[in-house]
Order: structure tokens, then C-alpha cells, then sequence
């Protein structure tokens, strides 16, 4: 970054504008020479201006390609092998095994780079969006109010996600472009001021926001989405680590010698936030939006096990479905963008290999199959008790990689499988009994994946159906572990054409609000009844019991656990297990929420494990071993700001240990 105003010619293709710009926080760009559009010149009708305001939504799209940010936290793991030879690769992946560097930060959405944007960029869009609005002749006031208010809500999630990932930012405001260079160089401002500063934001916009967006502007923030949003962020703010974090950061000083990090615990926090949510939730229901559930016909391939299972059929398509079906009920706000279900995509990598002979349009061996779920994010999933598989007591642990073979059709016991298993063949003990959200996110050895048009009977042993076979390189699934949740079963892939069913990547829904709920009511006031209300709300449509019931039925739970609910700490647990289950594998959704719970220092060192992928029988397939050795400390749950931004502008202070 230089110490000057730059100049920069801005090209018009079409009626696609490359808007004024935001190099770096104090590096401000101006538009000439004179025969050079300017941008106000976009505004001169509302067609016109529409292309502006698209580009208002650009930094959703931070990171979608190879380097997908999306991998980060223990759900994910990859080979090496790329990260080794190309740095940039599978970034999350990358970040999680400690090649994070402050000279080349990975992720950077500070400065940008590896492909990635910086977030400053259309944060300046938004100031200089609702600077021009009002030129707009063929438009109404009320709708340019609502353009208005979704470029202040848009600065503000921004400087949210930048918050995430940095801690205290930069508070951005209006300066001239003769304005003395001082004012272009500004210091971090604390934590608490920069959540202040995004909820005022947000406190702004809604007012002016449309109710719910039409159908014609999926995907804008309307009055339902940002109230969401803004419960969320205070959420963030009554967490533990933001509210009090004096363990972490007592050390992490401002200019002035106070610490960045508010010291002190603050209880309100929760209760705020609780009420943000409930104000969200309840503008939820005002405008039809709640748990989705599947109301079409059976794929054909499902028709038979439907007809024989049909309850605990119709829960497995609730759950197969509530991401993959686009823009659902339960989905408030959403990124719909046809490039990030393309190759090097998480949703791309993380599809199995068509095996040969099942038919259908896709062609074989088709899929990206080199990313694989880990054995600890799969062991989190619940008995069918709706316990964890520690707390279960008609769970042996010594006998849950014990080879098995699940009942064969005729057996009276595969009734209450079908669908979920197939009918005699080898697996391991612990995927039997499990939760439907098992069944429906997870590509296991012994079940079946719906995808590319066809219902496959996974098999994950080296050479059979799902499992690692010589034409996939470097991109075998490294656990013998899949996932389905994140794939629609129509998207097929194949000869380098794909025909993907498009659905929007889940900013926030409003399975997420519930949980949001039972944690800030749980932490206020502790248990009660209505904590387990919002609860089980999760749990029914996940076809497991009340908390109430799991956690006080001593044929299931083991001593330790019984009645755990009645305490709010142990009611904490079963809140945070069951948010885990509930978005796992959500676009880095249970990374942040380790971050916040100031958990991940302890989770993220563990290493990861899996199966022996190249087995080729049971046998040899299910032996547990260390896949990747993961290095995580408390320098790690903030992002470095990059070395040359920091000899740019004095008066920033870098993040701890870097």
C-alpha cells in the first residue's frame, strides 16, 4: 500500500460495472482520466443501477474455487500432497495443519490474495452505493430506501465477517480523495466498539428493508434475513470469546494501553441477544418461513423402502434434503451463485466416484471423491437414543469396531432399516443404531448415497463401490469416510459437463435460530422448559427423542449423564453436541462456533482419524489410524494481518503471536 491517492481506469463490459475500489484499508482509489465513466454514471436508471447493486453481494462469494475456505475445522480432511506442492490449495485444510504465515496470510480477507477478495473492497461499494442512489430518476423513494438499507446491512456483515476472523478492525469512514494521507491511516478500534459500530449499522437498515425479498430477488437481504443476521452477531458478542476474554487476550493492548478484548463478563449480553432472536424467529413465522420438511414423492430408487419404512423414510428425505432442496422454508438467507457447485468446490470434492453399472445419465467414475469426512465429526453424531455414543449405556465402546453384518432382508429386524442399510453386508458395529441425521449426511460403508441420479450401495473398501480405486490418484477419500449432505441427488458430473441441481450455500437458517435460542436462554437463565422447547424442536424433525426423555431414561443413559439436562453446564454440553449435529459439514459453521465457545485451542490439536482407506476387506479397511496431525494454539483464532499492510500503516497493531 502507498501512501497516495491512487489512480485506476475502470472498464464497462456490458452493463457489468467493475466498481471504485478498495485496494487495502487506507488505500482509496479514484476514477480518471475524464473520459472514463464514472460511477456515478451507473445510475441513471434503475436497470443500470441493478448491476451495482449486484455487486454489492460480491464478498459473499469469498472463497467458492480449489482453495475453498469451507474446509476449515475437524469435519474435513484432504491429502497433503497439493497443499505441499501448491500453497494456496484446500486453504482451510492448509490453515488447520499450520501453514498459516503472517508474510502470506492464507484466507486473507484483509488484504486478499490466493484468489481470495478483500472484504475492504465491497465495503467501499456500499458507501459509495448509497452516495449515489438517490440519482436514480425512474425509481421510488421506498425502493430506494430499501437499496439504501441493504448496502448499510451489507457494510455492516462485512465488517462482521471481518470481525470473525481478525478480532478489532478498522472502523471505516467517509474520505475525500483530497483528504490529508494521516486520515487514510487508521488504528484498530476494540472489539466491543466494532460489534457496536455492526449492530448500529444493522439498527439502520432494517427499518428500510423490503419484508421478504420476491422471488425475483432471492438472495438480497430483506427485514427476516437481517434480523437473523443480527441476532447472530450478538450471539458472537455474549460468547465467551468476546465477552471476558481475559485468559486469551489481558495482554492484547491499543494505543492507549487498553486491551482490545472486553475483560470483563457481561451475563446482559446473552439476554440481548436473546431477545434479537426472538424477534427473528418470530419474524420467521410472520412470513412462513420454519423447519423444513419434505413434501414431494420418493426418488424410484426409494419407492419399495418408502412404502415398507414409511416414517423413518420420510425423515431421512427431512434431513437428505433441507440443504439440496433450493430455497426451502427454513432457508432466511442464502448465496445463490452457479460457480460454487463447480469442479474444486467443497460440494464438488466432496462427491463420491460413480462406480460402475448403476445406470443413469452420469458417467462413471464421475465426482471429485478427494475430500473426505473425518472419523471424529462422524462419531459425534447421536445413538438413536439421541445420545452421545459415550453416554449411551446400551453402547459397548469396546466392541464399536467390531465387524458386523447387518440383517438380511428376511430378517424381521431390517424392517426398521430398510432404506438406511443395506441388507447383508459387512460394516462396523457403531454405524448400526445410529441417528437419522446419520443416515442422511453420511456416505458409510454398509448404507447408501444418493447421488447422480442413482441410490449406490457404498461400500468404501479399497476397489469396491465407493472406495479407493488406481484412477483417482491423488484424490482418494483419505477416512473411508463420505458425505451426501451437501450433494443434491439429481446433480450429475461427467465428461467435464456438469448438471448441477443449484441451491443456495446456507448463510442462516432457521434451524440455526432454534439453537441460537436454547444456548442464550440456557446461559441467562439455565435450564427450563422452554430451553428444551427450542431444542426439540431440532431433535423431533431429526427423528430423535426430547432431551427430556433421552437424558432421564436410565435403560438408555449411563449413570454419569443421567438427568444431565437440570444443569445449565450440563445442558450447555447437550446444546452444543446437538448444534454440532445439526449444521455439521455447513460451510465452516461448527468451525466458528468452536471459536466462540473458546474451545478450539483444545479440539483443533487433536489429530485426525479415519480407516484404513486402502483395505480392500473388512478386515483390513476398519483399522483406526492417524490420517493428518493437525496443529491449532490460541495465536491461531485470529488471523494475521499480512506483513506488508503492517509496515504500510504504523498505526496498526498485529494480532498476538504473530
Amino acid at each position: 500500500m502507498k501512501n497516495r491517492i491512487k489512480k485506476m481506469t475502470i472498464r464497462l463490459t456490458g452493463l457489468i460495472a467493475c466498481i471504485l475500489l478498495w485496494a487495502s484499508c487506507g488505500d482509496y482509489l479514484d476514477i480518471v482520466p475524464d473520459n472514463v465513466p464514472q460511477y456515478n454514471d451507473l445510475f441513471v436508471s434503475r436497470k443500470q443501477a441493478n448491476n451495482a447493486l449486484a455487486q454489492l453481494y460480491s464478498g459473499l462469494n469469498l472463497d467458492r474455487r480449489d482453495a475453498t475456505y469451507d474446509m476449515i475445522g475437524d469435519e474435513w480432511v484432504t491429502a497433503t500432497t497439493r497443499m505441499d506442492e501448491v500453497r494456496g490449495f484446500a486453504q482451510g485444510v492448509a490453515i488447520m495443519v499450520g501453514q498459516q504465515a503472517v508474510s502470506d496470510p492464507l484466507t486473507d480477507f484483509w488484504t486478499g490474495g490466493h484468489a481470495k477478495k478483500s472484504l475492504w473492497i465491497p465495503i467501499r461499494d456500499c458507501d459509495l452505493f448509497v452516495g449515489n442512489v438517490d440519482l436514480i430518476p425512474d425509481m421510488s423513494s421506498e425502493d430506494k430506501a430499501d437499496w439504501k438499507a441493504q448496502a448499510r446491512f451489507m457494510k455492516a456483515y462485512y465488517l462482521f465477517l471481518l470481525l470473525q476472523e481478525y478480532g478489532p478492525i478498522i472502523l471505516p469512514v467517509t474520505v475525500m480523495p483530497d483528504a490529508p494521507s494521516e486520515t487514510m491511516f487508521l488504528p484498530r478500534r476494540k472489539v466491543e466498539d466494532c460489534f457496536d459500530y455492526i449492530v448500529g449499522l444493522m439498527d439502520e437498515a432494517i427499518p428500510d428493508l423490503k419484508e421478504r425479498a420476491g422471488f425475483s430477488d432471492l438472495g438480497q437481504v430483506d427485514k427476516v434475513s437481517a434480523k437473523a443476521i443480527k441476532a447472530r452477531v450478538l450471539l458472537f458478542r455474549a460468547s465467551p470469546f468476546y465477552n471476558g476474554n481475559s485468559e486469551y487476550y489481558a495482554g492484547f493492548l491499543d494505543h492507549d494501553g487498553q486491551p482490545f478484548f472486553s475483560q470483563t463478563y457481561d451475563p446482559e449480553k446473552w439476554k440481548i441477544a436473546l431477545d434479537a432472536v426472538n424477534d427473528a424467529i418470530l419474524s420467521c413465522e410472520q412470513n412462513k418461513l420454519g423447519l423444513y420438511h419434505y413434501r414431494g414423492q420418493p426418488y424410484g430408487f426409494d419407492r419399495e423402502d418408502w412404502i415398507a419404512n414409511p416414517v423413518k423414510m420420510q425423515t431421512l428425505y427431512d434431513l437428505r434434503m433441507q440443504i439440496a432442496d433450493p430455497w426451502n422454508e427454513e432457508i432466511i438467507w442464502g448465496w445463490n451463485d452457479p460457480d460454487y457447485l463447480t469442479d474444486g468446490t467443497l460440494s464438488y470434492c466432496s462427491m463420491l466416484w460413480k462406480p460402475a453399472g448403476y445406470g443413469g445419465p452420469g458417467a462413471v467414475n464421475s465426482g471429485g471423491s478427494g475430500l473426505a469426512a473425518t472419523y471424529q465429526s462422524m462419531e459425534r453424531f447421536y445413538t438413536e437414543h439421541g445420545l452421545p455414543l459415550d453416554e449411551d449405556r446400551t453402547v459397548n465402546p469396546n466392541t464399536l469396531h467390531e465387524i458386523v453384518m447387518t440383517p438380511s432382508e428376511i430378517n424381521p429386524e431390517y424392517a426398521s432399516v430398510r432404506g438406511l442399510l443395506q441388507p447383508a453386508v459387512s460394516t462396523v458395529r457403531m454405524y448400526l443404531n445410529r441417528e437419522p441425521r446419520f443416515y442422511a449426511h453420511m456416505a458409510f460403508t454398509g448404507g447408501y448415497y444418493r447421488a447422480h441420479q442413482v441410490r449406490i450401495n457404498a461400500m468404501l473398501f479399497a476397489g469396491a463401490e465407493c472406495g479407493y480405486q488406481a484412477q483417482q490418484g491423488n484424490w482418494p477419500n483419505h477416512t473411508g469416510i463420505g458425505v451426501q449432505k451437501i450433494i443434491h441427488p439429481e446433480t450429475i458430473v461427467g465428461n467435464r459437463k456438469s448438471e448441477w441441481i443449484y441451491y443456495p450455500i446456507p448463510i442462516i437458517r432457521v434451524a440455526d435460530l432454534y439453537l441460537m435460542k436454547a444456548e442464550a436462554m440456557n446461559e441467562y437463565y439455565g435450564p427450563s422448559p422452554e430451553v428444551y422447547d427450542a431444542l426439540n424442536a431440532i431433535r423431533t424433525r431429526a427423528g430423535i427423542p426430547p432431551v427430556e426423555v433421552s437424558y432421564t431414561n436410565s435403560e438408555w443413559v449411563s449413570g454419569e449423564a443421567l438427568n444431565k439436562h437440570l444443569t445449565q453446564e450440563g445442558l450447555r454440553e447437550i446444546i452444543r453436541r446437538d448444534r454440532t449435529n445439526e449444521l455439521a459439514y455447513e460451510f465452516g459453521v461448527n468451525f466458528w462456533d468452536r471459536i466462540r465457545w473458546k474451545i478450539a485451542v483444545t479440539e483443533y490439536s487433536r489429530p485426525i482419524w479415519g480407516w484404513n482407506y486402502l483395505g480392500a476387506t473388512p478386515a483390513s479397511f476398519f483399522i483406526l489410524q492417524n490420517v493428518q496431525g493437525r496443529k491449532w494454539s490460541i495465536t491461531d483464532c485470529l488471523w494475521p494481518i499480512k506483513t506488508s499492510e503492517m509496515n504500510a500503516n504504523a498505526n496498526l497493531i498485529q494480532n498476538p503471536g504473530w
